[in-house]
């Protein structure tokens, strides 16, 4: 699901818009953003009270604790950290990714930098509570709807494989196997992310499945870029969408 912008924006109909993430920040998140309304006070609130940030936030995650202040201590956090990367330690699952330099900034927190928290989080309030959106928190190879069903629209984006330096993932050659499978049995439409090509490397599994069917290949950025900008950090890629969905 990762950020889950698609599951938010996507334009078209359906029953329900189902989320699933095997890490649970997002999914929680999104369940529980639509209960309350935002305000800047609040938020200053929290910032008043900023100690020890990353630890205490982590005290709260590692125990469920996804209350109403959580969801303002989430985007504060998100805000102060490198590329505002979600990044946890794979064994103990803690948040661990490092926070940027103030520079010459005066004040972190800029009144336009709220503002934009603010809105952010009252707009996609609104968004949640415009749909039948359902959020799950399962290893998708546990996920109990059958996905080779007719009907459906799947949106598969999982951590790229041949993706290493951005966080760490134990999505495994297992993981990839099985959603290969489901996108070559599927009755259902799908949209499929992935790299096929990355710093000389082929996506095996991929390139097996599309040399082996007549989906639709479009190549959406040729370079990434890890790290805090520079330019030598700029990577050669080959970043597509496979779909057997008809394009207009």
């Amino acid at each position: 699901m990762g950020s889950g912008n698609i599951i938010l924006n996507i334009n078209c109909k359906a029953n329900v818009y189902i989320g699933n993430d095997k890490n649970k920040l997002v999914p929680n998140l999104y369940k529980e953003i639509p209960k309350y309304e935002y305000a800047i006070s609040e938020l200053d609130a929290i910032i008043a009270r900023f100690c020890n940030f990353r630890d205490y936030w982590n005290v709260k995650y590692l125990n469920d604790n996804f209350d109403k202040d959580f969801i303002y201590e989430t985007i504060l956090l998100l805000k102060m950290c490198s590329n505002s990367m979600v990044r946890f330690n794979p064994k103990e699952q803690y948040f661990n990714q490092g926070f940027r330099g103030l520079g010459d900034k005066k004040e972190f927190f800029t009144s336009t930098m709220k503002d934009i928290c603010i809105c952010g989080l009252n707009d996609i309030r609104c968004v949640l509570k415009q749909r039948d959106y359902k959020f799950t928190n399962v290893d998708f190879l546990l996920y109990e709807d059958n996905l080779l069903d007719k009907g459906n629209l799947l949106i598969l984006d999982p951590p790229y494989i041949l993706r290493s330096d951005m966080y760490d993932t134990d999505f495994s050659q297992q993981h990839d196997i099985a959603l290969i499978d489901i996108i070559q049995n599927t009755k259902s439409d799908f949209i499929y992310f992935n790299y096929l090509y990355r710093d000389g490397k082929v996506n095996e599994n991929l390139k097996k499945l599309i040399d082996k069917n007549n989906f639709k290949v479009i190549e959406i950025n040729n370079k990434t870029l890890a790290g805090q900008g520079r330019s030598q950090n700029i990577k050669e890629v080959e970043e597509v969408i496979v779909t057997n969905v008809r394009m207009q």
